[in-house]
Protein backbone atom coordinates (compact mmCIF):
# COMPACT_ATOMS: atom_id res chain seq x y z
CA UNK A 1 0.00 0.00 0.00
CA UNK A 2 2.46 2.83 -1.88
CA UNK A 3 4.77 2.28 2.05
CA UNK A 4 2.23 1.82 4.58
CA UNK A 5 1.83 -0.96 7.06
CA UNK A 6 0.19 -4.24 4.93
CA UNK A 7 -3.82 -4.77 5.80
CA UNK A 8 -3.54 -7.68 3.78
CA UNK A 9 -3.97 -9.93 6.86
CA UNK A 10 -6.35 -7.87 8.70
CA UNK A 11 -8.66 -7.40 6.35
CA UNK A 12 -9.18 -11.14 5.41
CA UNK A 13 -8.83 -11.51 8.89
CA UNK A 14 -12.03 -9.19 9.78
CA UNK A 15 -13.73 -10.90 6.81
CA UNK A 16 -13.53 -14.07 7.92
CA UNK A 17 -14.59 -13.59 11.65
CA UNK A 18 -17.47 -11.75 10.16
CA UNK A 19 -18.92 -13.62 7.90
CA UNK A 20 -21.47 -15.71 6.43
CA UNK A 21 -23.65 -13.06 8.70
CA UNK A 22 -25.86 -12.00 6.55
CA UNK A 23 -27.16 -9.17 8.71
CA UNK A 24 -25.59 -6.72 10.82
CA UNK A 25 -25.46 -4.18 13.87
CA UNK A 26 -23.03 -1.43 13.75
CA UNK A 27 -23.26 -0.02 17.13
CA UNK A 28 -22.12 3.77 17.32
CA UNK A 29 -21.71 6.39 20.35
CA UNK A 30 -24.89 8.28 21.15
CA UNK A 31 -25.31 11.66 19.53
CA UNK A 32 -22.50 10.93 17.03
CA UNK A 33 -19.70 13.28 15.74
CA UNK A 34 -18.30 12.84 12.10
CA UNK A 35 -16.12 10.36 12.79
CA UNK A 36 -18.41 7.60 13.84
CA UNK A 37 -20.96 8.41 11.37
CA UNK A 38 -18.47 8.16 8.52
CA UNK A 39 -16.73 4.96 9.64
CA UNK A 40 -19.85 2.94 10.27
CA UNK A 41 -20.92 4.39 6.85
CA UNK A 42 -18.32 2.88 5.43
CA UNK A 43 -18.35 -0.13 7.36
CA UNK A 44 -21.56 -0.77 6.17
CA UNK A 45 -20.20 -0.77 2.48
CA UNK A 46 -17.93 -2.84 3.04
CA UNK A 47 -20.02 -5.03 4.40
CA UNK A 48 -22.62 -5.23 1.19
CA UNK A 49 -19.22 -5.29 -1.10
CA UNK A 50 -18.58 -8.94 0.54
CA UNK A 51 -22.29 -9.96 0.21
CA UNK A 52 -24.05 -9.08 3.95
CA UNK A 53 -27.79 -8.57 2.78
CA UNK A 54 -28.77 -5.96 5.55
CA UNK A 55 -26.53 -3.53 8.22
CA UNK A 56 -28.08 -0.96 10.40
CA UNK A 57 -26.12 2.13 12.06
CA UNK A 58 -27.42 2.40 15.36
CA UNK A 59 -27.20 5.15 18.35
CA UNK A 60 -29.19 6.41 21.55
CA UNK A 61 -29.46 10.30 21.88
CA UNK A 62 -29.59 12.20 18.27
CA UNK A 63 -27.83 13.87 16.15
CA UNK A 64 -27.89 17.87 16.82
CA UNK A 65 -24.93 19.59 15.30
CA UNK A 66 -26.10 21.65 12.14
CA UNK A 67 -22.86 19.91 10.20
CA UNK A 68 -23.76 16.78 11.68
CA UNK A 69 -27.01 16.93 10.50
CA UNK A 70 -26.13 18.39 6.86
CA UNK A 71 -23.50 15.22 6.41
CA UNK A 72 -26.23 12.62 6.62
CA UNK A 73 -28.51 14.80 4.64
CA UNK A 74 -26.17 15.52 1.83
CA UNK A 75 -24.18 12.20 1.81
CA UNK A 76 -27.35 9.77 2.75
CA UNK A 77 -25.66 8.48 5.79
CA UNK A 78 -29.20 6.83 7.59
CA UNK A 79 -29.32 5.85 11.44
CA UNK A 80 -31.72 4.20 13.48
CA UNK A 81 -32.59 5.37 16.98
CA UNK A 82 -31.05 2.46 19.07
CA UNK A 83 -34.51 1.85 21.41
CA UNK A 84 -35.85 0.58 17.80
CA UNK A 85 -33.59 -2.06 17.46
CA UNK A 86 -34.30 -5.66 17.98
CA UNK A 87 -31.13 -7.26 18.59
CA UNK A 88 -32.55 -10.71 17.58
CA UNK A 89 -32.42 -9.79 14.39
CA UNK A 90 -29.00 -9.43 13.56
CA UNK A 91 -26.10 -12.05 13.41
CA UNK A 92 -23.50 -9.38 14.06
CA UNK A 93 -23.23 -6.81 16.05
CA UNK A 94 -19.62 -3.80 15.60
CA UNK A 95 -19.08 -1.11 17.61
CA UNK A 96 -17.26 1.75 15.90
CA UNK A 97 -15.29 4.67 17.29
CA UNK A 98 -16.63 3.53 20.72
CA UNK A 99 -15.70 0.66 23.04
CA UNK A 100 -18.01 -1.59 24.86
CA UNK A 101 -18.55 -0.47 28.02
CA UNK A 102 -17.63 3.03 28.07
CA UNK A 103 -20.49 5.15 29.10
CA UNK A 104 -21.38 7.12 25.50
CA UNK A 105 -23.37 4.03 24.00
CA UNK A 106 -26.64 2.79 24.39
CA UNK A 107 -26.07 -1.13 23.73
CA UNK A 108 -26.31 -3.06 27.07
CA UNK A 109 -23.21 -4.44 28.39
CA UNK A 110 -24.28 -8.00 27.90
CA UNK A 111 -25.06 -7.93 24.30
CA UNK A 112 -22.28 -10.05 22.71
CA UNK A 113 -20.01 -7.68 20.88
CA UNK A 114 -18.02 -9.56 17.50
CA UNK A 115 -15.83 -6.66 16.57
CA UNK A 116 -14.54 -3.04 17.65
CA UNK A 117 -13.11 -0.52 15.44
CA UNK A 118 -11.64 2.35 17.26
CA UNK A 119 -8.86 5.17 17.89
CA UNK A 120 -9.82 5.24 22.05
CA UNK A 121 -7.91 3.93 25.20
CA UNK A 122 -7.19 0.00 25.04
CA UNK A 123 -8.81 -2.55 24.12
CA UNK A 124 -7.48 -5.45 26.64
CA UNK A 125 -10.29 -5.95 28.40
CA UNK A 126 -12.36 -7.48 25.04
CA UNK A 127 -12.38 -11.31 24.87
CA UNK A 128 -10.66 -13.09 22.40
CA UNK A 129 -13.77 -13.52 20.19
CA UNK A 130 -14.07 -9.81 19.46
CA UNK A 131 -12.14 -9.23 16.74
CA UNK A 132 -10.80 -5.68 17.52
CA UNK A 133 -8.83 -2.85 15.39
CA UNK A 134 -8.10 -0.36 17.85
CA UNK A 135 -5.53 1.90 17.52
CA UNK A 136 -5.05 4.59 19.95
CA UNK A 137 -2.41 6.73 17.97
CA UNK A 138 -4.40 6.73 14.85
CA UNK A 139 -6.03 10.33 14.43
CA UNK A 140 -9.50 9.29 13.81
CA UNK A 141 -11.46 5.98 13.55
CA UNK A 142 -12.56 6.87 9.67
CA UNK A 143 -8.77 6.45 8.92
CA UNK A 144 -8.92 2.98 9.86
CA UNK A 145 -12.02 1.83 8.00
CA UNK A 146 -10.54 4.02 4.88
CA UNK A 147 -7.71 1.72 4.71
CA UNK A 148 -9.60 -1.53 5.23
CA UNK A 149 -11.62 -0.54 2.10
CA UNK A 150 -8.99 1.00 0.20
CA UNK A 151 -6.79 -2.39 0.93
CA UNK A 152 -9.79 -4.81 0.04
CA UNK A 153 -10.34 -2.99 -3.01
CA UNK A 154 -13.97 -2.12 -2.21
CA UNK A 155 -15.72 0.74 -4.78
CA UNK A 156 -15.54 3.96 -2.99
CA UNK A 157 -18.48 6.79 -4.02
CA UNK A 158 -18.16 10.43 -3.96
CA UNK A 159 -20.13 10.31 -1.41
CA UNK A 160 -18.52 7.93 0.95
CA UNK A 161 -15.23 9.63 0.13
CA UNK A 162 -16.54 13.11 1.40
CA UNK A 163 -17.90 11.17 4.64
CA UNK A 164 -14.28 9.43 5.45
CA UNK A 165 -12.87 12.45 4.61
CA UNK A 166 -14.67 14.73 6.45
CA UNK A 167 -14.26 12.11 9.38
CA UNK A 168 -10.85 12.29 9.62
CA UNK A 169 -10.53 16.06 8.88
CA UNK A 170 -12.80 16.85 11.75
CA UNK A 171 -11.01 14.31 13.90
CA UNK A 172 -7.82 15.58 13.22
CA UNK A 173 -8.54 19.11 13.23
CA UNK A 174 -7.52 18.98 9.47
CA UNK A 175 -3.96 17.39 10.51
CA UNK A 176 -3.31 19.85 12.54
CA UNK A 177 -3.08 17.35 15.64
CA UNK A 178 -0.30 14.73 16.06
CA UNK A 179 -1.50 12.33 13.56
CA UNK A 180 -0.17 8.80 12.17
CA UNK A 181 1.26 8.16 8.31
CA UNK A 182 -1.62 6.17 8.20
CA UNK A 183 -4.29 9.28 8.33
CA UNK A 184 -1.77 11.61 5.62
CA UNK A 185 -2.59 8.69 3.43
CA UNK A 186 -5.93 8.00 4.08
CA UNK A 187 -6.46 11.66 3.76
CA UNK A 188 -4.21 12.35 0.99
CA UNK A 189 -6.10 9.64 -0.99
CA UNK A 190 -9.39 10.29 -0.20
CA UNK A 191 -9.11 13.78 -1.53
CA UNK A 192 -8.97 13.07 -5.15
CA UNK A 193 -11.87 10.98 -4.64
CA UNK A 194 -14.63 13.59 -2.59
CA UNK A 195 -17.15 16.29 -3.58
CA UNK A 196 -15.51 19.48 -2.92
CA UNK A 197 -19.29 21.29 -3.10
CA UNK A 198 -20.84 18.67 -1.25
CA UNK A 199 -18.18 19.14 1.57
CA UNK A 200 -18.25 23.18 1.39
CA UNK A 201 -21.71 22.53 2.25
CA UNK A 202 -21.20 20.14 5.33
CA UNK A 203 -18.58 22.90 6.47
CA UNK A 204 -21.05 26.04 6.14
CA UNK A 205 -24.62 24.58 7.03
CA UNK A 206 -27.51 26.87 7.52
CA UNK A 207 -27.86 27.47 11.64
CA UNK A 208 -31.25 28.30 13.49
CA UNK A 209 -31.82 30.19 16.28
CA UNK A 210 -30.43 27.87 19.17
CA UNK A 211 -26.96 27.85 17.93
CA UNK A 212 -26.38 31.92 18.12
CA UNK A 213 -28.25 31.57 21.33
CA UNK A 214 -26.34 29.08 22.96
CA UNK A 215 -23.29 31.58 21.34
CA UNK A 216 -24.48 34.55 23.64
CA UNK A 217 -24.80 32.46 26.94
CA UNK A 218 -21.24 30.53 26.17
CA UNK A 219 -19.83 34.37 25.68
CA UNK A 220 -21.59 35.43 28.42
CA UNK A 221 -20.57 33.01 30.90
CA UNK A 222 -16.54 32.71 29.59
CA UNK A 223 -14.26 33.39 32.31
CA UNK A 224 -10.35 32.43 32.32
CA UNK A 225 -8.05 31.36 35.11
CA UNK A 226 -4.65 30.22 34.80
CA UNK A 227 -4.77 29.96 31.28
CA UNK A 228 -7.81 27.53 31.67
CA UNK A 229 -11.01 28.94 29.48
CA UNK A 230 -14.49 27.76 30.63
CA UNK A 231 -17.78 28.14 29.62
CA UNK A 232 -20.62 27.33 31.11
CA UNK A 233 -24.03 27.07 28.22
CA UNK A 234 -26.68 25.69 31.20
CA UNK A 235 -29.20 23.72 29.96
CA UNK A 236 -29.06 23.17 26.46
CA UNK A 237 -31.31 21.36 23.76
CA UNK A 238 -28.23 19.23 22.32
CA UNK A 239 -25.38 18.43 23.59
CA UNK A 240 -23.68 18.43 20.66
CA UNK A 241 -23.13 22.13 21.70
CA UNK A 242 -20.89 21.79 24.34
CA UNK A 243 -18.21 20.24 22.16
CA UNK A 244 -19.13 22.70 19.60
CA UNK A 245 -18.29 25.63 22.04
CA UNK A 246 -15.40 24.01 23.26
CA UNK A 247 -13.96 24.32 19.93
CA UNK A 248 -14.74 27.26 19.20
CA UNK A 249 -13.42 29.15 22.30
CA UNK A 250 -10.35 27.36 22.04
CA UNK A 251 -9.29 29.36 19.35
CA UNK A 252 -9.14 32.42 22.31
CA UNK A 253 -4.72 32.65 21.66
CA UNK A 254 -4.40 32.92 25.64
CA UNK A 255 -5.71 29.75 26.64
CA UNK A 256 -4.10 26.33 27.21
CA UNK A 257 -7.15 24.69 27.64
CA UNK A 258 -10.58 24.97 27.64
CA UNK A 259 -13.56 23.25 29.05
CA UNK A 260 -17.53 23.50 28.05
CA UNK A 261 -19.71 21.90 29.97
CA UNK A 262 -24.00 22.24 29.99
CA UNK A 263 -26.71 20.49 31.38
CA UNK A 264 -29.04 18.14 29.23
CA UNK A 265 -31.96 15.67 30.08
CA UNK A 266 -30.46 14.22 33.56
CA UNK A 267 -26.96 14.71 32.88
CA UNK A 268 -24.09 17.18 32.64
CA UNK A 269 -21.77 17.08 29.43
CA UNK A 270 -18.17 18.06 29.45
CA UNK A 271 -15.60 18.39 26.66
CA UNK A 272 -11.60 19.39 27.30
CA UNK A 273 -9.33 20.97 24.30
CA UNK A 274 -5.66 21.34 25.33
CA UNK A 275 -3.04 22.96 23.17
CA UNK A 276 0.54 22.32 24.35
CA UNK A 277 -0.06 19.47 26.83
CA UNK A 278 -1.61 15.51 25.78
CA UNK A 279 -4.02 14.82 28.63
CA UNK A 280 -7.59 15.98 28.19
CA UNK A 281 -8.33 12.54 27.63
CA UNK A 282 -6.72 11.96 31.02
CA UNK A 283 -7.80 14.52 32.27
CA UNK A 284 -11.65 14.11 31.32
CA UNK A 285 -11.58 10.72 32.44
CA UNK A 286 -10.28 12.13 36.11
CA UNK A 287 -13.10 14.92 36.18
CA UNK A 288 -16.10 12.01 35.10
CA UNK A 289 -14.10 9.36 37.64
CA UNK A 290 -14.59 11.69 40.65
CA UNK A 291 -18.52 11.16 39.67
CA UNK A 292 -17.76 7.82 39.16
CA UNK A 293 -18.68 8.43 35.80
CA UNK A 294 -17.21 7.87 32.47
CA UNK A 295 -14.61 10.12 30.47
CA UNK A 296 -12.09 9.70 28.07
CA UNK A 297 -10.64 10.97 24.57
CA UNK A 298 -7.73 12.21 22.77
CA UNK A 299 -4.65 13.99 23.39
CA UNK A 300 -6.18 17.67 22.96
CA UNK A 301 -9.78 16.29 23.19
CA UNK A 302 -11.52 15.18 25.83
CA UNK A 303 -15.21 14.47 27.16
CA UNK A 304 -17.02 12.55 29.50
CA UNK A 305 -20.90 12.43 30.89
CA UNK A 306 -21.94 12.91 34.14
CA UNK A 307 -25.62 11.47 35.63
CA UNK A 308 -27.15 14.67 37.45
CA UNK A 309 -30.66 15.44 38.85
CA UNK A 310 -32.46 17.87 37.34
CA UNK A 311 -33.69 19.48 41.13
CA UNK A 312 -29.90 19.61 41.81
CA UNK A 313 -28.54 21.16 39.32
CA UNK A 314 -26.51 24.23 41.11
CA UNK A 315 -25.37 21.90 44.03
CA UNK A 316 -23.84 19.62 41.26
CA UNK A 317 -22.66 22.70 39.03
CA UNK A 318 -20.51 23.91 41.92
CA UNK A 319 -18.86 20.19 42.92
CA UNK A 320 -18.31 19.74 39.23
CA UNK A 321 -16.37 23.39 39.06
CA UNK A 322 -14.75 22.44 42.17
CA UNK A 323 -13.56 19.27 40.60
CA UNK A 324 -11.92 21.10 37.30
CA UNK A 325 -9.79 23.12 39.38
CA UNK A 326 -8.40 20.58 41.50
CA UNK A 327 -7.78 18.48 38.39
CA UNK A 328 -6.27 21.34 36.32
CA UNK A 329 -4.58 23.42 39.40
CA UNK A 330 -6.65 26.34 39.11
CA UNK A 331 -7.68 26.22 42.95
CA UNK A 332 -5.29 29.38 43.70
CA UNK A 333 -6.31 31.28 40.52
CA UNK A 334 -8.71 34.02 40.25
CA UNK A 335 -11.44 33.59 37.33
CA UNK A 336 -11.69 36.58 35.03
CA UNK A 337 -14.81 36.93 32.82
CA UNK A 338 -14.09 37.32 28.95
CA UNK A 339 -17.15 40.15 29.19
CA UNK A 340 -16.66 43.30 30.81
CA UNK A 341 -12.88 42.96 31.19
Amino acid sequence: MDGMPDFTSRVEAFKQHILPARSVLIVVHDYPDPDCLASGFALGNLLTYWGVDRWEIAHGGFVGRAENRMMMKLLDIKTTPFALIDLAGFDKVIMMDSLPGGGNVSLPENVKVHAVFDHHGQADFLPESCYREVQPEIGATSTLVALYLLEAKCPISLKLATALFYGIKTDTQGMALDVMAEDLYAYRRLFELIDHRLLAQIEHPPRNIDFFKTLYQATASFSESAKVGQVYLGRVNTPDHVAEMADLFHSLDKSEYTISCAFYEESLFFSIRSKKNRNAGSLAKKIAGAFNSSGGGHEKAGAGRIPMPRDQEEECLAAFRKVVRKQMGMESSQEIPLVGR
